[in-house]
């Protein structure tokens, strides 16, 4: 017991030995290679506390937006060589899929719907199939998005298996609006300029 209480009084004054104080060493003379031991910390004023808080804000408002954001707008964007020859890899693969591969559902073949494009993001990460179901009745058009939207896993895994990606794809079938929208404009104003 005595042997371990010496141990331990020998420890504690090697720790504090190792630890010193300011306020104990005030008095003594320190020899001048030894003071940057006994510096005491530096305290920022206020003012320089408030300069260093305005040049983090600085640099945290300049870059807000990445290189290239992934959003609406981009798909408005012209698209570049390399989206386009993925789109047609895509399309080429949709049309293989079509005439060969056996589907769940006919409601998910070119009998039902029309394919109108097919965008791809900037990044290739992302593919938009823009389709119209082709009946005007409202019940078979919910069927057809239904049937989309149920068989859409199986419809990816075969046209990525067609395409022949190396890195992974997320492909979405989109109802497309507003080509429909484009169409009839132009089909107004073709009649138009044929009055005149």
């Amino acid at each position: 017991m005595l042997i371990l209480k010496r141990m331990f009084s020998i420890t504690s004054r090697k720790t504090a030995s190792k630890k010193p104080q300011l306020d104990q060493v005030s008095d003594i003379m320190i020899p001048g290679q030894y003071l940057r031991y006994f510096k005491p910390k530096k305290t920022k004023s206020l003012q320089q506390q408030q300069q260093q808080q305005l040049n983090q804000s600085r640099h945290l408002d300049l870059y807000t937006e990445t290189a290239r954001p992934l959003h609406g707008h981009e798909w408005d964007a012209t698209p570049t060589i390399t989206q386009e020859r993925m789109a047609q890899r895509i399309q080429r693969a949709l049309s293989t899929v079509y005439s060969m591969e056996v589907l769940p559902t006919p409601l998910i073949t070119q009998e039902h719907l029309t394919l109108r494009g097919i965008k791809v993001s900037r990044n290739l990460k992302k593919c938009f199939i823009f389709y119209e179901p082709t009946s005007t009745i409202k019940k078979q058009r919910g069927q057809v998005h239904r049937a989309l939207i149920n068989y859409s896993p199986i419809l990816n895994t075969l046209i990525k298996n067609h395409a022949q990606l190396r890195k992974p794809l997320s492909i979405k079938f989109v109802s497309d609006t507003q080509s429909k929208e484009l169409e009839a404009i132009y089909d107004k104003l073709e009649q138009e300029t044929g009055q005149q």
